[in-house]
């Protein structure tokens, strides 16, 4: 059985196309991680008083020394001079961003404190106001106090009902206040994260779908089936060789993704609450390194689900174009239902799909930072819970049948 998973893993592994698709994977990796850190930009007020932009790297360590009196618990006291700020620069300019206010002033002013004033102006403002359009009397440092206990109240009214709402407020009770805010970590490396996920789903699609149907193709399944290890244990072999691969290459992919990430960013940031991070209206109990993980453990689920499933149609399909087109189809029928519809039955049907946590924006850290439940009947599911559940039911039962389809194909 070694002997012929090794002649197994030789033969897939050796196919120019997959070594190449695999070391495309891990380049790939160190670019999409980098992304995000190109696109960070801040301003320096210099001792003239005046402002200049920076970017990259540069603009990471500024943004920490920058922010670094508000960096720790987020406390009534900060909250309450991130407002008396915002109040400052609004009365005396009328606004608070460029063009309206000098960019030497919104750089001394309001960047130190802007992450505080964001989740400030989602929680204390009224429900229809944002901090572009926020003005001063829509918030008022008296308001601090109640930033926590109205992120609780709003949080409870995302359901859409009843029993959606208190399934949130269950949730949120894990949700430890005060949030906690360590400068130097940008949302758009989770986001890039996600589309790295995506784009390995697409990749392993195509390198498995050959696994079984290309051997039916040629006819060669019908001599290697009639050998001692030619049934039961050459499909064993061929699933194991997939599984391993799938698993080596993912966690070197995004070993290297998140090596870049944290390396570049710093680890501190990694403290920060999802909550400050990303939007105030989240449900989890994360801070960003075990978002970082959770979005990363949910990939994993869902790309092997889909794995499974590629090779559960390798095996029933008689040739390599019919598995291609329809795993990819599957691949990304999720989107497809996410975009056209946002019914019950359509949030269902994609999060029951093995690549149900995988895309763009139905992706799994989408799922995760959402208020989306899944109803079957009086059920009301948490959308995450319910894809890493499908997804966990899904890969053993591929699998299997993967088995008996190979097994049975010649009756």
């Amino acid at each position: 059985m070694r002997r012929l998973l090794n002649l197994e893993l030789k033969r897939v592994v050796s196919a120019r196309s997959t070594w190449i698709l695999l070391v495309f994977l891990i380049l790939v990796s160190a670019v999409m991680a980098y992304f995000p850190i190109s696109f960070e930009n801040t301003y320096q007020v210099d001792e003239q008083g005046n402002a200049r932009e920076l970017t990259g790297k540069e603009a990471i360590s500024y943004q920490k020394e920058l922010e670094k009196e508000i960096s720790g618990e987020v406390t009534e006291e900060k909250i309450r001079k991130a407002i008396l700020a915002f109040q400052e620069c609004y009365r005396e300019y009328g606004a608070i961003f460029p063009p309206d206010v000098p960019t030497e002033v919104y750089a001394d002013k309001i960047l130190p404190v802007y992450p505080i004033l964001d989740i400030a102006a989602d929680m204390l403002a009224p429900e229809d106001i944002a901090i572009y359009n926020m003005t001063d009397a829509d918030i008022a440092p008296e308001d601090a106090p109640r930033l926590y206990e109205e992120y609780r109240a709003r949080m409870a009214s995302k359901g859409k009902s009843e029993a959606e709402q208190e399934k949130i407020r269950e949730l949120i009770q894990a949700v430890k206040t005060p949030f906690t805010y360590e400068p130097g970590f940008a949302m758009a490396s989770l986001e890039y994260l996600a589309l790295y996920l995506l784009l390995m789903l697409l990749v392993f699609v195509v390198i498995f779908a050959p696994i079984f149907s290309a051997e039916y193709q040629t006819g060669a399944d019908s001599i290697l089936r009639c050998t001692k290890y030619g049934r039961v244990h050459l499909a064993a072999a061929k699933i194991v060789t997939a599984v391993l691969i799938f698993g080596v290459t993912f966690l070197v992919g995004t070993g290297v993704f998140l090596a870049v990430t944290n390396l570049m960013f710093g680890t501190d940031g990694l403290k920060t609450s999802v909550q400050m991070l990303w939007t105030a209206f989240v449900i989890p109990a994360l801070n960003v390194g075990q978002m970082q993980m959770a979005v990363t453990a949910g990939g994993f689920l869902s790309i092997l689900a889909m794995v499974s499933c590629t090779l559960f149609l390798s095996a029933r399909c008689k040739n390599v174009q019919d598995t291609l087109k329809i795993a990819l189809l599957l691949s990304i029928l999720p989107m497809i239902l996410y975009m056209i519809s946002s019914a019950d039955w359509a949030n269902l049907i994609r999060c029951v799909l093995p690549a149900g946590g995988i895309g763009l924006m139905n992706s799994f850290l989408y799922d995760v930072l959402g208020t989306e439940f899944v109803r079957i009947g009086p059920a009301v599911i948490w959308s995450p819970y319910f894809i890493i559940g499908a997804a966990a039911v899904e890969i053993p039962l591929f699998l299997g049948l993967t088995v008996r389809a190979y097994c049975r194909r010649e009756s």
